[in-house]
């Protein structure tokens, strides 16, 4: 028995793991080097002694003991916690604990392993932060992609919209100068003519040419790159100018337009070719917003209190849903259908509106209209 014992004991202390054995009382009736070494003391004189006072310093078992468990459901139980060691230092032990049985299979007594985990806890701690930190890089790069795409896709647009500009501005000299001479023979016409009908019938001719000439200068303005100055404009006059190069548009989709203008209204010192891109844009929503006719209301008026212009424009169309309402300026959202719509006219509305120190806000029910108020200073 003797030579069995020595033989345990002697193997025992060639693992470099703590391993003692404590009965219920949680006395220490066996230990190997390792667990003598980490208590500080011969193994003789820490026999029959608390494990928790030898070996964790402690007055009472400790608060995370896995031995204790190991008595009450006679299973083998583990745990990793942080210890302080004998010179101070934190420490990261691995316990391990599993029960002898006597005969009865009653647990007698539990064997106790700790294993210091310390440097692999700090190496796995370490390759965390270092997959939480390449995490971090690689939302960071699909961030800068997004945002890439998102201004390649504005480029984009942008270089269409200037296309489509030029080919307006091009479209509206070819027409100018035939209508210039189409008015100018109809003035001819008129004195040579002396039919009482025919005259009348040419001055018709004559102002809906005029009419085509005075689109297309609007056309011709609005087309021009805006070089940002601003001098006072008449907000209402931009507003009508405006109105005339979608006139058509509102004939043709049955809409009604109300204007309450209020004269009252001061000059305002805006870029007017960028207003009048605000008034085109928030126009054409409506108009899209109205598929069936319908009426749409243009008022001006004065807010005292902010000393602002408001300027608003309602619809009583299909209106925008209380959740769309939230993206409304954001660029490329748009409620159209695919092909109809960018998603950059509001957004670009907002961005005019902000650098004219402005401010644009929605009031909508969905199937009850849209409703805009811009507000500019004074």
């Amino acid at each position: 028995m003797e030579v069995s014992e020595r033989f345990l004991q002697t193997a025992l202390d060639g693992i470099r793991d703590c391993i003692n054995i404590v009965d219920k009382d949680f006395k220490i009736i066996f230990m190997n080097e390792a667990a003598s070494q980490r208590a500080g003391k011969k193994r003789h004189l820490l026999l029959g002694n608390k494990c928790y006072t030898e070996l964790w310093k402690e007055s009472a078992p400790c608060e995370n003991c896995v031995t204790g468990k190991v008595f009450e459901t006679g299973k083998p139980q583990q745990t990793i916690t942080w210890e302080t060691g004998i010179d101070g230092k934190k420490l990261c032990i691995e316990k391990f604990s599993f029960p002898i049985a006597d005969k009865e299979s009653k647990v007698e007594y539990v064997v106790e392993i700790f294993r210091d985990i310390t440097e692999r806890k700090l190496l796995e701690d370490e390759q965390e932060q270092q997959r939480l930190e390449l995490g971090k890089r690689i939302r960071e790069l699909r961030h800068a992609y997004e945002e890439l795409k998102s201004l390649q896709n504005q480029l984009l647009q942008a270089e269409k919209m200037a296309s489509i500009g030029l080919l307006a501005s091009s479209l509206a000299h070819e027409l100018d100068t035939p209508l210039a001479t189409i008015s100018g023979y109809c003035e001819l016409l008129s004195e040579d003519i002396h039919n009482e009908k025919l005259p009348e019938r040419i001055k018709t001719i004559s102002d809906q040419v005029a009419k085509c000439q005075k689109t297309i200068r609007n056309l011709l303005d609005f087309s021009r790159k805006s070089n940002c100055e601003r001098k006072l404009c008449n907000i209402q006059h931009l507003i009508s100018n405006t109105l005339s190069l979608v006139e058509h548009r509102l004939i043709i989709h049955k809409i009604k337009l109300h204007k309450t203008f209020d004269d009252l209204v001061p000059p305002l010192l805006a870029d007017g070719n960028q207003i009048q891109q605000v008034i085109l844009n928030l126009i054409n929503n409506a108009v899209d917003a109205l598929p069936q006719g319908g009426d749409i209301f243009i008022e001006t008026r004065m807010n005292k209190e902010m000393k602002s212009i408001e300027v608003v424009f309602e619809d009583n169309g299909i209106g925008i849903s209380r959740e769309d309402q939230k993206r409304v300026f954001t660029p490329f959202f748009t409620t159209k259908e695919p092909g109809k719509g960018t998603g950059l006219g509001l957004s670009i509305c907002n961005n005019i509106i902000s650098t004219h120190n402005g401010k644009i806000a929605l009031e909508s029910r969905a199937g009850s209209g849209a409703k805009f108020v811009i507000s500019l200073p004074l």
